[in-house]
């Protein structure tokens, strides 16, 4: 039961669009002049811009929320580029859900680039921050995204653009199933008692910045193991991952509403 609880948010740290502004009034402003400055952004290789247009053209439902959010910003001041920042902070669930749903059909090139992503970045965290590192774990961004160094930001983002721009096909790329996906990390806690102080941790509230530090290298240890097998091995196990986490995610959405409307 930890296991299958403990992969809820064992998958994607990518920091989305994370880093908030300060703005200003609240003025009326054509939002055609935003869509002109995402344009220029994206034309000079933005990423944020590259984001954006990136959502228009894939996820027309998402970039509807998210323009919607990112005008109000960019009306109160903000530039487009951090505008768009915090329509993702705004947004960072329907985003994590979206990245999960894109993960358990990723093709094996994807998953190899993204365990490199994640493990990066727990291990920056963890030095830094072991309290940041266990909030990325958890999909939330760290306190100060300026922490993270701007090379891996611009991989973070990267990889969302790369995702949301490719062939939504599960054609040849199986996940693995939850058995398999449990049975691994039962094994993988036996081999690394790290991994296994993880999973005891991870569901645990109020954690102490030692207990974070150890819920962090679990994760560093899970991804690095992970990251030894062989690339469609690998891909299989990562999907099944993904799977198991959006299915977590559901359940617990699920279990929130009944609990809401009884």
């Amino acid at each position: 039961m930890a296991v299958r609880r403990g992969m809820k948010a064992a998958l994607l740290a990518c920091t989305v669009l994370g880093l908030s502004a300060c703005g200003g009034g609240d003025t009326s402003i054509d939002p055609a002049m935003l869509d002109s400055e995402v344009q220029r952004l994206a034309d000079s290789g933005d990423m944020y811009g590259e984001v954006f247009l990136a959502l228009k053209t894939r996820r027309p439902a998402l970039y509807n929320d998210f323009r919607r959010i990112a005008q109000r910003e960019f009306n109160s001041g903000r530039s487009a580029r951090d505008a768009s920042r915090v329509a993702g902070l705004r947004m960072r669930d329907k985003f994590l859900n979206e990245i999960l749903e894109l993960s358990k059909v990723a093709s094996d090139e994807a998953v190899d680039e993204m365990i490199d992503v994640m493990i990066e970045t727990y291990q920056h965290l963890g030095e830094k921050n072991p309290n940041d590192c266990s909030r990325n774990i958890e999909g939330l961004p760290p306190e100060k995204v300026e922490d993270l160094p701007r090379e891996l930001r611009q991989r973070e983002t990267e990889l969302v653009i790369k995702l949301l721009s490719s062939p939504q096909t599960a054609a040849n790329r199986r996940a693995a199933s939850r058995k398999e996906v449990t049975n691994w990390m039962v094994n993988l806690s036996q081999l690394e008692p790290s991994v296994g102080r993880m999973l005891e941790l991870i569901n645990k509230e109020g954690r102490s910045k030692a207990e974070n530090k150890d819920l962090c290298d679990g994760m560093i240890v899970t991804y690095k193991r992970l990251s030894y097998k062989k690339s469609q091995e690998r891909g299989i196990l990562f999907r099944g991952i993904a799977l198991m986490a959006l299915q977590e995610r559901l359940r617990i959405r699920n279990t929130t509403e009944v609990e809401e409307t009884s």
